[in-house]
């Protein structure tokens, strides 16, 4: 009640407004966030931004890390250093290799190794084939076969660009009627499968850059998180990650790191 002889006080016209806006601004975001293309959209991005790429193959070359005992195995040095405490990993150099379609390889290269006793991984057009340990190895099997299946499909031409990479994806077990959206990295993606916390197998696409960053699938006989970070970097540019990660649930398994990349080198098909 207003003090006698006082005008009564009237209420502000500038809440409600901050109010609707408010309101407006919340309903904006949640909309923004509601509304899922499907998955051949997406895929049509994807498989058009790797087009313009206009690389018919790229090698990587740069460390790998892996755990002390997978190093011991492959009798890697470093795995035993004398006088040393036991190392939980090794890193050594490596050379991750991608020629359009479907060929993909992993040769590590410690020094003083001859290249044809280095160990290797490869796939091709879907068959996979190790040599000096590395076949033993379940991460690095599902490294080639996860990259393969992300970046190493062609552009199947119009009107279906993202053909070859949808038939990659399905063969791996993710549904594509299932879209919806989750966060890795701080970064918005799209969820090809199913939602983020799903069991089930997944393909993530940056929702920004329409980049694969992530495959969640059955690879080397288990299920696998093949996740490729950081595309954009001064080492990979667009056409290659600055890391390539495998996880099994939380557990890192190994991790390549980008130090150079050439695109189109000549790679011959014996190679894979």
């Amino acid at each position: 009640m207003s003090r006698a002889g006082s005008p009564a006080r009237r209420a502000s016209p500038i809440r409600p407004l901050r109010a609707l806006a408010a309101a407006a601004l919340v309903a904006s975001a949640a909309g923004a966030w509601a509304y899922l293309p499907p998955a051949t959209a997406i895929l049509k991005r994807v498989a058009q931004r790797r087009e313009d790429l206009a690389l018919g193959a790229i090698e990587a070359r740069g460390t790998i890390a892996v755990p002390a005992d997978v190093a011991r195995r492959l009798a890697l040095a470093g795995a035993d250093a004398p006088g040393t405490a036991p190392a939980s990993e090794v890193s050594v150099p490596a050379v991750v290799a991608v020629k359009i379609p479907g060929r993909c390889r992993l040769e590590l290269a410690p020094p003083g190794v001859a290249p044809a006793d280095r160990p290797s991984a490869s796939v091709k057009a879907g068959r996979f084939t190790g040599h000096r340990g590395l076949d033993g190895v379940p991460a690095a099997r599902a490294l080639v076969e996860g990259i393969c299946t992300l970046i190493g499909e062609k552009a199947s031409g119009p009107p279906e660009p993202e053909r070859a990479l949808a038939q990659a994806l399905a063969s791996r077990g993710v549904a594509l009627a299932d879209v919806a959206l989750g966060r890795i990295a701080g970064r918005v993606a799209w969820v090809l499968g199913g939602r983020p916390q799903d069991a089930r197998p997944q393909a993530w696409i940056d929702k920004a850059t329409f980049q694969p960053v992530r495959l969640v699938a059955p690879l080397a006989g288990s299920v696998q998180d093949v996740r490729l970070v950081d595309f954009g970097s001064p080492v990979g540019g667009d056409a290659f990650p600055r890391a390539l990660e495998v996880w099994t649930g939380t557990q890192l398994q190994l991790r390549f790191s980008t130090e150079r990349t050439t695109q189109n080198p000549k790679l011959p098909d014996v190679l894979f």
